[in-house]
């Protein structure tokens, strides 16, 4: 039953509301006040220092990070080449470790390469032909894989495109190893999965401690699946094995067997939460589907019609689960906004639909989206336009750049805002650090120094709350979110006042502490 005192507590409920004193009981705060009220002995003195309700990212994608902490980054600024990926990925500790033994890598933009062109099978076999390679682009969406790789997958010249995939092909007919979109890359998530299951749950335990170094208590799996194994069976053997955060996992509707039925559950720490559905694809990748055409005269994929989407929304509302809907480019949006603002909510404690990402959103998009009885949550990725201001440049028009991110507008509309990573899924080597998005949010700077749509700014308190407050109440984390009298003791102690620090120096923050039900699960180097 610690008691914590001396400490800068913000509670979460509002942004102005904080304590100097804090009790947990049985892993629950019991009571929150002012350090002259404690008459405890051994109550922990915190010296001062900032706390927060524990970090939740309700957009993630825990597998594939799982896979990234023992993959290359091929991100800059250690990797701004072809060249230098293959370089990169010989020195990979899987390098020469069997044919078994996948070599993985994440993170690259082509528009971030010198080369301006994807690797190539032929360019990941100069690194291996006896070891499988496989790659992530940036977006999470396509891959690259060698030729090792391919062969475990069962992919050749003849192999068939799947159903909203693209299997490239050099101008010979042979595959050239890219992977477009999330059907094609799965093919080779499959056959690499298919053959570590074990490896598997060992690097999602493995992952906790990057979590609660970032001080993440809760995350929202965005890439739920059932082949070829169950998602919340690899959960649940990773708890066993140590994994820590809170779960709730969305399995993608298109990956659901006919008749096949999804049941939501409402264990506290692992449940299953949603259906997730793919709209399009990435503005990075060119694939987001726009009202206006990118520069090569194309506008984007559309990988759910308006019957399908009507489709999901239905399963979602017969089996009472919430529904987490892709949708990047702002025809895609507009496509879920005329398809559910008429509709009945039927999840009274969270939104019954996420629009995730909600990358472009125009005037009138919002006040449908004000006007519309469908309760929604606006689920946005400040880390995208941090990270990947040229491509956004590049692939949008000004009236469009205009429109991207819109952070303070989805926090004044009647939408509940949440900020959360899409980890890994962006070019940026800290793609789920809490600061550096909360730092994007409210500078609204890019890497690169460029400052996007300076007047879309938020407040620190009210970036704080969207990684917090709204975060648990949009993923369902009920307990979650909020440091007060029944919440769960989740917390995090900061090394500096992310209050008070000039706001450049918010990316530099770095969590001291994490607490989870009252018990300390990292230490700052320990």
């Amino acid at each position: 039953m610690p008691t914590f005192k001396n400490a800068k507590i913000f509670l979460g409920t509002d942004a102005n509301h904080f304590a100097s004193a804090m009790n947990i009981t049985d892993g629950v705060v019991t009571h929150v006040g002012e350090t002259d009220e404690v008459t405890d002995p051994d109550a922990i003195d915190l010296h001062g220092k900032t706390v927060l309700p524990g970090f939740v990212d309700a957009h993630t994608h825990p597998k594939y990070i799982a896979d990234a902490l023992h993959g290359v980054a091929c991100t800059p600024p250690a990797v701004n080449s072809i060249a230098e990926m293959k370089t990169a990925l010989k020195n990979s500790p899987a390098y020469g470790q069997g044919p078994s033994v996948w070599i993985e890598g994440w993170g690259f933009d082509e528009s971030n390469l010198a080369e301006h062109r994807s690797p190539t099978i032929d360019d990941l076999d100069d690194v291996s032909t006896s070891q499988p390679i496989f790659i992530y682009r940036s977006d999470c969406h396509s891959s690259v894989g060698n030729s090792k790789a391919l062969e475990l997958a069962g992919i050749d010249a003849n192999t068939p495109n799947p159903t909203g995939g693209v299997i490239g092909h050099f101008p010979d007919g042979r595959p050239n190893g890219y992977m477009k979109e999330v059907a094609a890359t799965q093919l080779l998530i499959q056959a690499k999965s298919a053959q570590s299951y074990l490896a598997d749950v060992d690097n999602m335990a493995k992952s906790s401690d990057h979590y609660l170094t970032n001080g993440i208590v809760a995350i929202g799996e965005l890439m739920g699946r059932f082949r070829p194994y169950d998602s919340l069976q690899l959960y649940q053997d990773a708890r066993t094995d140590g994994f820590k955060p809170k779960t709730a996992i969305y399995y993608v509707f298109n990956e659901l067997m006919p008749g096949q039925v999804v049941k939501p559950t409402t264990q506290e720490d692992l449940r299953i939460a949603g259906i997730k559905v793919f709209m399009d694809g990435s503005i990075s990748g060119e694939t987001a589907y726009n009202k206006q055409p990118y520069p090569d005269g194309k506008s984007g994929v559309l990988l759910t019609n308006a019957d399908r989407l009507k489709q999901a929304v239905w399963y979602a509302s017969e089996h009472h689960l919430q529904v987490a809907i892709h949708a990047m480019g702002d025809a895609a949006i507009q496509l879920v906004i005329d398809v559910t603002a008429d509709l009945t909510p039927w999840l009274d404690d969270r939104p019954s639909i996420r629009i995730e990402h909600a990358s472009l959103l125009s005037d009138q998009m919002l006040k449908e989206l004000n006007r519309a009885r469908m309760n929604y949550a606006l689920v946005t990725q400040p880390i995208f336009f941090f990270a990947e201001d040229e491509s956004y440049r590049s692939y949008l028009n000004q009236a469009q750049f205009k429109n991207a991110y819109r952070i303070k507008s989805m926090l004044n509309s009647t939408a509940m805002l949440a900020l959360s990573s899409d980890a890994p899924c962006t070019p940026w080597a800290e793609p789920d650090n809490p600061f550096v998005g909360i730092y994007a949010a409210v500078t609204r700077k890019a890497a690169n120094q460029d400052v996007v749509n300076a007047d879309e700014a938020i407040t620190v308190p009210e970036a704080v709350l969207a990684y917090t407050n709204t975060g648990a109440r949009v993923g369902g984390f009920t307990h979650n979110g909020q440091l007060r009298r029944g919440y769960a003791g989740d917390f995090v102690v900061l090394d500096q006042d992310i209050f008070t620090v000039p706001t450049d120096k918010i990316k530099d923050i770095q969590v001291e502490q994490t607490w989870m039900a009252g018990e300390k699960v990292y230490q700052k180097g320990d």
